[in-house]
């Protein structure tokens, strides 16, 4: 049964009020026509335990996928300590101690698609969610991008920019050390 609500109370397609309301660009002048720039990137970070994966729409699937696959292997390869100048006693202990926490990854890979690409980040993820070694995580944000407004005839060089939002999907996947996820491949 639906509850009695007052006249006043009732919401109809009307009076639903949204909290952010998308500002459309003004029209472009007679005889002007948009430049795109390259959106911005990060810089690859500092830190190995992390690696960034650019993707595009003509990007193919398994070449990104076997690029994840590399880099998470080639991060677990050096998580081992050096064992160089350790004495005996220290190598046993290091050996027998058990270094590795349910859910605790140190190593993980970010895959970026924006715009068409979005469609290509969510593919990998999907794949690699049903591998038994990887939990993916996916996030989504606007990037703000600049286009340049080329104006035909202008002798001055008066170019405009405007500023346009476009969606970005970002893929985390870390490599998860829990034994009851299963084993590698």
């Amino acid at each position: 049964m639906a509850p009695n609500l007052p006249e006043s109370g009732r919401k109809t397609a009307n009076t639903i009020q949204l909290p952010y309301r998308h500002e459309k660009l003004p029209r472009l002048a007679e005889g002007s026509k948009i430049q795109k720039r390259a959106i911005p990137r990060r810089q690859q970070p500092a830190s190995s335990n992390e690696r960034l994966i650019y993707v595009s729409s003509s990007t193919p699937f398994m070449s990104v996928v076997k690029r994840v696959r590399k880099q998470l292997d080639r991060s677990l390869q050096g998580r081992a300590p050096s064992t160089k100048k350790l004495s005996l006693a220290q190598r046993v202990n290091l050996l027998n101690r058990d270094t590795s926490t349910v859910g605790e990854s140190n190593c993980e890979v970010l895959v970026l698609g924006t715009g068409k690409a979005i469609e290509k980040t969510l593919s990998v993820a999907s794949w690699f969610e049903q591998q038994p070694d990887c939990q993916v995580q996916v996030r989504t944000r606007t990037v703000a991008t600049v286009d340049d407004v080329v104006i035909e005839g202008d002798e001055f060089g008066g170019d405009e920019s405007r500023k346009r939002k476009m969606m970005s999907t970002t893929t985390m996947i870390p490599y998860s050390d829990d034994p009851a996820r299963g084993p590698r491949w």
